[in-house]
Order: structure tokens, then C-alpha cells, then sequence
């Protein structure tokens, strides 16, 4: 394993397929599994005078598929931080809108707030750390620069949503909806670092087509549109530090 750079940003991506155009655009280099017996991988390059480092999640050993949902992240972002102690956490990746609160296809979202919509524990105290609400930090001069949308985005680990899912996602008035944010919001907030979220839409959570169909025909764009967001995002002078 090679030496671990100290970052000034980290990336954190979950799936391969999100991460590579990034990766590709700004000529980052491998620096292997991120931790022993952690199948993450960490890319790196100087961008703007700044440290850059990427984390994709890596591929599960059983099922060889990405680990996507939120206990990759939480671990990913865990070894992560141990190994590159980041100034700054950016969780970058697809996610779901909803049309009924204005969403569309291709919107970006930087969320200011974060929560979980599948953990439900009906005991007092325990419902607030289920449910999970986080503030991200006031960016609002890099939303503008990005064009992107603020609201919450509530994280789930599940690509659909159950109708119990649904009415708490209406209660949130989620904008967005994904699979990593809120876990990788509990590893940041553990070590005192700052979390930005920048998720691109790729399917409409209270469309009636099916959701993995809609996710399929619009991923590549998605990824695309991220990998343009993430290079301003790099060179802001915009960033919480």
C-alpha cells in the first residue's frame, strides 16, 4: 500500500462507473485499497495547488459488484479518513428527484441538509439518531457557481422506495434521494470534517416507470454531468474550508 498523501479534498464515489470519468479528467493515479482488508481504492493528483484524493467504494468480493448503499459507505469513508485525514469530504454520485417538488432528470443538488428515510425505531432518542438529520456547511456561493439545487437529500438502501419510504420522504420534503449521503454524514461528523454532497438525477422517485430502468438509460450522463461539476468544484474558491 503506498504512502498516504494528507488530502486537502477527498472525493468519495461509491460505484467505479461514477468515479472513472472524474478519475480520467483529472489524470488521478492509483494508490491502491485504501486500507488492509478494504476493498475501496484511492486515486490522487494535485488539482488547483490542492490535494485531491478519490475513493470508490470497490467491488464486493462475493458478488463482485460495486458497494453501493450506506454500510460501504460509512466504512469507506471511515478508512478514508484515518488514511488521508481530509480538510474537506465530498460525496459525489447519482440520485433519485421528484417531480412533484419541481424535480427533473440531469438536475444537480447540493443539498444543505441530510437524513434517513428507511430507519425507523419508534423509541425516543433512538427515532432522532434513526432518522438521522445533518446540516451541510453554507455554500451557497458554490451552489450558484455550480447551478445546482439546495433541500435535503435523505439516503435509504434500497434503489426504490417502499410507500412507507415514500410518505417519509414527503414528510422530509426530499429534493433528492440516494443510497450513501446521511452514512458518510455520521463518519464525518465522528472526525469533525465538513461534508458536501453533489448528486446528479438519473430518475424520478414519483414516476411510475420503473426506477433501475430509468437509472440504466440516464446513468452515463449523470456521470458526465458529475465529472463537469466535480472539476469547478476542484478549482472553487467557494469551498467551506
Amino acid at each position: 500500500m503506498s504512502t498516504a498523501p494528507k488530502a486537502d479534498i477527498l472525493l468519495q464515489v461509491a460505484m467505479r462507473a461514477e468515479a472513472q470519468p472524474i478519475i480520467d479528467r483529472e489524470s488521478l493515479q492509483s494508490l491502491g485499497a485504501v486500507a488492509p482488508h478494504c476493498p475501496a481504492q484511492a486515486f490522487t493528483n494535485t488539482v488547483a495547488g490542492r490535494n485531491v484524493v478519490l475513493v470508490a467504494h470497490g467491488a464486493d468480493p462475493l458478488h463482485n459488484c460495486d458497494r453501493i448503499g450506506p454500510i460501504g459507505a460509512a466504512t469507506t469513508c471511515a478508512a478514508a479518513l484515518a488514511r488521508f485525514t481530509p480538510r474537506l469530504i465530498v460525496n459525489i454520485g447519482t440520485c433519485g428527484g421528484f417531480r412533484s417538488r419541481g424535480g427533473a432528470i440531469a438536475d444537480l443538488h447540493l443539498p444543505q441538509r441530510l437524513a434517513f428515510h428507511d430507519q425507523r425505531v419508534p423509541i425516543p432518542g433512538f427515532r432522532e439518531f434513526a432518522r438521522g438529520e445533518f446540516q451541510t456547511p453554507p455554500a451557497e456561493a458554490l451552489r450558484a457557481e455550480l447551478g445546482a439545487l439546495g433541500g435535503l437529500c435523505s439516503s435509504g438502501g434500497s434503489l426504490d422506495a417502499t410507500p412507507q419510504d415514500r410518505a417519509i420522504l414527503d414528510e422530509l420534503e426530499a429534493r433528492c434521494k440516494d443510497m450513501e449521503a446521511a452514512a458518510i454524514a455520521f463518519s464525518a461528523r465522528d472526525w469533525g470534517v465538513p461534508l458536501l454532497v453533489l448528486k446528479c438525477v438519473t430518475d424520478l422517485v414519483d414516476h411510475p416507470e420503473a426506477v433501475q430502468d430509468a437509472f440504466l438509460r440516464n446513468f452515463h450522463g449523470a456521470t458526465v454531468q458529475l465529472a463537469n461539476a466535480t472539476s469547478v468544484l476542484l478549482r472553487s474558491n467557494n469551498l467551506p474550508w
